[in-house]
C-alpha cells in the first residue's frame, strides 16, 4: 500500500477512536497537562492568603469533632484584633450540630462583630443549564439563618477533567457566589473557573489552629504578617477533610481548594478549558498536513520537529494557562512516524518476508547451552533432530510438571500462621495491616460524637462490623442499634420499614407498627445500602436527618426521634450524583465523616491473620497446607472477607470429610487455583490419561515424573479412584467416565477393568473376614492401606462400609 495513503487511513483511524473515547482521552490531557506541571516545577501562592487549618493533632487536644463553636468565636476575635482584610470560613456551621446553645450564643455574638466575615453553605444537585448553574437546595450555615446578613458562599466543586468550581450557584430567585469569588470581592464575567494547583497546598502561609493560639498567647511578631490579609479557615485532617488529589499532592484538604480558588481569581491564572475543544478540529488538520510536510524530509527531522511542537505547546499550557487537546496532536504525528519507520525497515530488510525456521533456530540455542540443557534432554528424551513445536511442547511441559510437583510438595506442608498475638481484634474486626489501623483509628475518634457516618467499600469487607463497633464506642452503646439493608426492600416496603405505619395505612396493615427509627430512638440506625434507594425515599430521609422529623405511613401527626444515623454503601455516590441517581444534599449530610474500608486485595496483610482467625474460631484447631495459603493470599477476592470466610468453611467441611485437619489445595474452588492440576494425583492421572492407560502406562508416567517409584504412581492411582468412585456414589460407569475423561471404548474398558479388579479384590478379602464390624474388618485389612497415601484411607473405609453394608 502507498505510504501516503496508508498514513491517512491510519490518522483517520485514530481520530476517529479519539472521538469515541472522547472522555478517556481528554482525562489522558489533563494527566500530560498535570506531569508537565511536576517538570516544570512550582509556583509561588498569593502572599495575601493565610490558612488556618484544624490538625488530626488539633483535634485531639482541643475535640472531639466537631469541636466547641467558642473555640471559632475565639478564633475570629483574634482575627478581628489582628485587623485582617476578610476571614473565609471553609467548615460548614451545620444547625445539626448546634447542640450546645451557649456557644452557638459566643459564636454568633462574635460574627456579627466581624464585617468582612464569609461562612461557607453548600448547594444541593448542581446542573447546568445555558451558561448558568442551577441546585435544587441550599443549606445555608446556622448563623445566617439567624442573622440574614451575614456573608455566605458556597463550597462546591466539580469533578470534570479536573476541578471546576462554580462562581455562581442560582437557587430558585437568589444566587448564592462561590466562597472564593466572595472574598475575592470583584466580578468575574464567567460562570465558572478551572483550579490550577500551581503548588504543594502547603506553600501557602499555614498555621495549624494550636500553633496560631500559641502565637498569640507568645504575642509572636509573626502575626503583623495578618494584617489586611485574607484568613482561610478550615479542617485538614485526612480522615475528616473531602481529600482531593491535586497536582502536587496526592490529597489536599477542602480549604487548600479554595485557598487555590482564590489565588487563581486574584492571579488570573485559572486554567481556560474553553478553548480545549475549539483545538481538536485544529490539530485534526494539522496531522492531516503533517503528512504531505513529512513526505519528503529525513525521519529524525520528523522526530525533532513533532516533540518540538508539543513542547511549544505545554508552554503555552504554562504561559497563559490554555487547556489544548494534545493527545489529537501527539498521538496521529507519533502514528505517521512508526507507518514511517515501517517503511524504512522494509526498505532496509527487503528479505524480511521470510523467517528462520523455529527447529534451526532451537537447535542453536541448544547446541550453546548444551551443557546446562544435557539433563534437560536425557529426561525428556529429545534428539538433535526433535522438531520444534514438540520440543517447546516438552519443554514447557516439564516446566509445568515441576511447578505441579513443587506445589504437591508445598500442599503437604503445613503453614504456620500468624498467632492472635500478632493481630488486632476491634469488636470483631480481624486485621493486621496499616490500612485498617487508620480505619480503626477513625472509628475510635468518630464513635464518641454524634456525627452522621458513611461507610464506603466493596460488599463483603466488614461495612457492618464497623457500624457495630460504631455504635459500641458511642455515648448511644446501651441503647439498639437497628440495621437495615436498603436494596432489599422496595421503595414502599422500605418507607413503611423505616418509618412504621397506623393500623388500616395500606391493604394489609391490621395492625399499627413501630419502624425502625422508632425502635433506634435514642440509639443508632445502620442503613445498609443507602445507595441503592430511590430519589423519593431519599427527600424523606433528608428531612429526619435535618430535624429528625418524619410521618408515619398513613398518620396525619408528625413523629421525632433522636437516632445517630451510620449509613453505609458499596456505589460510588459521587458518580450516581452525576447521574442525578443520588441527592448531593443528602450525601453531605450522610457523609459528615467517611469511613473508607479497603478491598482485601488491597491489603493483602489481612488475609493471613483472617485465615488463622477463621480456622481457629471453632473447637476444631484447623491447620492450612503451604500451597493452600498462597493460593488464598493470590487470590483477588472480589467478595472480600465474607467470599474468604466463605471458602474457609467449605474447605473446613471437605476436612471433616475426609477426617482431617489439614485444608489443602483440593479442598479450595477450582477458581482460586491458579494451575489446572493443582495436585500430584492429577499431574499421574493427566500422565495416564495421556497414555492411554495402556500397560505400560505407569512405569511410562514413572519413568516422566523423574524416575519415581512404580508403586507411588500406581497406589496414588488407586487412591485417586477410589475416591472418584466414592463421590461418583459408587457407579462405576460414572466413575470410569470421570477418571478416563474420554468417550474412547477402549480405554474406558480398561480403566472399568481396573476399578473392578480393585473392588473385587476388596471384596473378597471383605468376604474373608468372619465379623461384620468395621474397625475388625480394617484391622484385617491392613494390607490394603499399606502404600496407599494417607489421604486415601478415608476412601478405602467408604468402599469397605459400603461393602459391609451390602452384605
Amino acid at each position: 500500500m502507498n505510504q501516503v495513503l496508508l498514513k491517512i487511513i491510519t490518522v483517520s483511524t485514530i481520530v476517529l477512536f479519539l472521538i469515541i473515547f472522547y472522555s478517556f482521552f481528554r482525562n489522558t490531557d489533563f494527566a500530560i497537562s498535570n506531569s508537565f506541571s511536576k517538570i516544570f516545577g512550582e509556583r509561588q501562592p498569593d502572599s495575601s492568603i493565610i490558612i488556618i487549618h484544624i490538625t488530626d493533632s488539633d483535634i485531639q487536644q482541643i475535640g472531639p469533632w466537631p469541636i466547641k463553636r467558642s473555640y471559632y468565636a475565639l478564633l475570629l476575635q483574634y482575627l478581628n484584633q489582628l485587623e485582617t482584610k476578610k476571614v473565609g470560613f471553609e467548615i460548614f456551621l451545620s444547625a445539626k450540630f448546634a447542640s450546645q446553645s451557649v456557644y452557638d450564643r459566643v459564636l454568633q455574638k462574635e460574627l456579627e462583630k466581624f464585617n468582612n466575615l464569609v461562612l461557607s453553605s453548600v448547594a444541593g444537585d448542581i446542573k447546568e443549564i445555558n451558561n448558568q448553574y442551577i441546585t435544587d437546595s441550599l443549606s445555608l450555615p446556622s448563623p445566617k439563618l439567624l442573622n440574614g446578613n451575614i456573608n455566605s458562599g458556597h463550597t462546591n466543586f466539580i469533578r470534570e477533567y479536573g476541578i471546576k468550581i462554580p462562581l455562581s450557584i442560582r437557587y430558585g430567585n437568589n444566587s448564592e457566589k462561590a466562597l472564593s469569588l466572595v472574598l475575592f470581592d470583584k466580578n468575574i464575567e464567567r460562570p465558572d473557573i478551572k483550579i490550577n494547583f500551581i503548588s504543594t497546598w502547603q506553600k501557602f502561609t499555614n498555621y495549624s489552629f494550636i500553633e496560631f493560639l500559641q502565637k498569640i498567647q507568645s504575642n509572636d511578631p509573626q502575626l503583623n504578617l495578618f494584617k489586611n490579609k485574607i484568613v482561610l479557615i478550615g479542617i485538614s485532617d485526612r480522615q475528616l477533610s473531602s481529600g482531593i488529589s491535586a497536582t502536587f499532592d496526592d490529597v489536599i484538604p477542602g480549604v487548600a481548594l479554595h485557598a487555590f480558588a482564590l489565588d487563581n481569581l486574584i492571579n488570573k491564572r485559572y486554567i481556560l478549558d474553553e478553548y480545549y475543544n475549539y483545538s481538536i478540529p485544529v490539530f485534526i488538520i494539522f496531522s492531516l498536513a503533517l503528512i504531505f510536510i513529512f513526505r519528503t524530509a529525513k525521519l529524525y527531522w520528523n522526530l525533532i520537529a513533532v516533540f518540538s511542537l508539543f513542547f511549544f505547546l505545554l508552554l503555552i499550557n504554562r504561559i497563559l494557562n490554555i487547556e489544548l487537546a494534545y493527545t489529537y496532536f501527539l498521538i496521529p504525528a507519533i502514528a505517521q512516524i512508526v507507518v514511517e519507520v515501517y517503511y524504512k525497515m522494509i526498505e532496509s530488510r527487503k528479505v524480511i518476508s521470510g523467517y528462520f525456521n523455529e527447529t534451526e533456530i532451537l537447535k542453536n540455542l541448544l547446541a550453546k547451552n548444551e551443557k546446562q540443557l544435557f539433563q534437560l534432554e536425557k529426561e525428556l528424551n529429545l534428539t538433535a533432530t526433535g522438531d520444534s513445536a514438540l520440543l517447546l511442547d516438552k519443554i514447557r511441559e516439564l516446566k509445568n510438571n515441576l511447578i505441579i510437583l513443587k506445589k504437591s510438595e508445598e500442599d503437604l506442608k503445613e503453614t504456620i500462621l500468624e498467632s492472635d498475638t500478632n493481630f488486632n481484634n476491634f469488636y470483631g474486626i480481624v486485621y493486621k495491616s496499616p490500612k485498617m489501623q487508620l480505619v480503626v483509628d477513625l472509628i475510635k475518634k468518630a464513635a464518641p460524637t454524634d456525627a452522621a457516618i458513611l461507610i464506603t467499600g466493596e460488599s463483603g469487607t466488614g461495612k457492618e462490623l464497623a457500624a457495630m463497633a460504631i455504635h459500641q464506642l458511642s455515648k448511644r452503646s446501651e441503647q439498639k442499634l437497628v440495621a437495615v439493608n436498603c436494596a432489599a426492600l422496595t421503595e414502599s416496603l422500605l418507607e413503611s420499614e423505616l418509618f412504621g405505619h397506623v393500623k388500616g395505612a395500606f391493604t394489609g396493615a391490621y395492625n399499627s407498627k413501630l419502624g425502625k427509627f422508632e425502635l433506634a430512638d435514642k440509639g443508632s440506625i445502620f442503613l445498609d445500602e443507602i445507595g441503592e434507594t430511590s430519589e423519593n425515599f431519599q427527600v424523606k430521609l433528608l428531612r429526619v436527618l435535618q430535624s429528625g422529623e418524619f410521618d408515619k405511613v398513613g398518620s396525619e401527626n408528625t413523629s421525632k426521634v433522636d437516632v445517630r444515623i451510620i449509613a453505609a454503601t458499596n456505589k460510588d455516590l459521587l458518580k450516581l450524583i452525576g447521574e442525578n441517581k443520588f441527592r448531593e444534599d443528602l450525601y453531605y449530610r450522610l457523609n459528615v465523616i467517611n469511613i473508607h474500608i479497603e478491598p482485601l486485595r488491597d491489603r493483602k496483610e489481612d488475609i493471613e491473620v483472617l485465615i488463622s482467625y477463621f480456622l481457629t474460631e471453632e473447637d476444631i484447631k484447623y491447620q492450612i497446607s503451604l500451597a493452600a495459603k498462597d493460593a488464598l493470599i493470590n487470590h483477588d477476592w472480589k467478595g472480600n472477607v465474607r467470599e474468604l470466610e466463605s471458602v474457609l468453611k467449605r474447605a473446613k467441611v471437605f476436612c471433616q470429610t475426609d477426617n482431617r485437619t489439614l485444608i489443602q489445595l483440593n479442598d479450595l474452588p477450582k477458581e482460586l487455583i491458579q494451575t489446572g492440576k493443582h495436585g500430584f494425583e492429577e499431574m499421574v492421572l493427566e500422565s495416564l490419561r495421556s497414555k492411554r492407560f495402556s500397560h505400560s502406562a505407569i512405569n511410562e508416567t514413572a519413568k516422566e515424573l523423574g524416575n519415581v517409584s512404580r508403586t507411588l504412581i500406581s497406589e496414588n492411582f488407586r487412591g485417586y479412584s477410589l475416591k472418584l468412585y466414592s463421590e461418583a456414589n459408587y457407579d462405576i460407569e460414572k466413575a470410569v467416565n470421570i477418571i478416563s475423561q474420554t468417550s474412547d471404548v477402549d480405554v474406558n474398558i480398561k480403566v472399568k477393568s481396573k476399578l473392578e479388579t480393585w473392588l473385587t479384590n476388596i471384596s473378597k478379602d471383605v468376604d474373608k473376614c468372619k465379623s461384620k464390624d468395621f474397625d475388625v474388618v480394617k484391622s484385617e485389612l491392613i494390607s490394603k492401606y499399606k502404600n496407599l497415601p494417607q489421604k486415601y484411607h478415608v476412601y478405602l473405609d467408604l468402599v469397605i462400609k459400603k461393602i459391609l453394608n451390602q452384605h
